[in-house]
């Protein structure tokens, strides 16, 4: 059974307020590895690219990105509560080519871009939800998507884990091109997936 995702984050941010802790994470340490690893496997094609931040808690990703010097041409932060999205907006409104929009990515339409990118939002889905996670991103992403998500066999109540097999497995169905890296934080991956026909 996957957590509410409502009562998830905004417990957290009870908590913890505008933080890392305050979106679940365990340390900020762990959210700047995996913001390192998914700027990585973007490459050149983040300067250079409309990315939409599918998850996007308090903009912090944007946030990595602007101290390193290395903004993408247009930045969308989607999320699905409205605080968040406030938060955010807040934070970092003034910003050229930066803004934050409530949506469900599961539910609603989606604006397109060059690349969707998720850090932290598959956490807490369900296996159902995984999927359709990721087929949403790829439906409104004209290149391809990039994405971390616990690895393991673990079976939890609360947290969603998947395996480097089933991310090939779906990757092959989608007659996408896959990338998958790990070994940066225990029980951790974070993936790219590319569509074929992309120049």
């Amino acid at each position: 059974m996957a957590l509410d995702n409502t009562k998830f984050y905004k417990s957290s941010y009870g908590k913890y307020g505008v933080s890392a802790r305050g979106v679940n994470w365990n340390s900020e340490f762990s959210q700047v590895v995996r913001f390192e690893v998914i700027s990585d496997l973007l490459g050149d094609e983040l300067k250079s690219s409309k990315i939409v931040d599918a998850g996007c808690g308090f903009g912090e990703l944007y946030a990595y990105w602007q101290k390193c010097e290395s903004l993408p041409l247009e930045y969308v932060g989607l999320d699905c509560l409205q605080n968040s999205v406030d938060i955010s907006t807040k934070r970092f409104g003034d910003s050229p080519n930066c803004s934050f929009t409530c949506r469900d990515v599961l539910r609603d339409d989606l604006p397109v871009a060059d690349w969707y990118v998720s850090s932290g939002a598959l956490n807490i889905l369900s296996s159902f939800e995984t999927w359709l996670f990721l087929e949403k991103m790829l439906k409104f992403s004209k290149k391809g998507i990039v994405f971390n998500v616990l690895q393991g066999y673990i079976r939890s109540e609360n947290f969603n884990y998947q395996t480097k097999e089933d991310m090939k497995e779906f990757a092959k169905d989608k007659n996408l091109e896959i990338v998958i890296v790990d070994g940066y934080l225990k029980n951790d991956m974070t993936i790219r997936m590319v569509k074929k026909n992309v120049k």
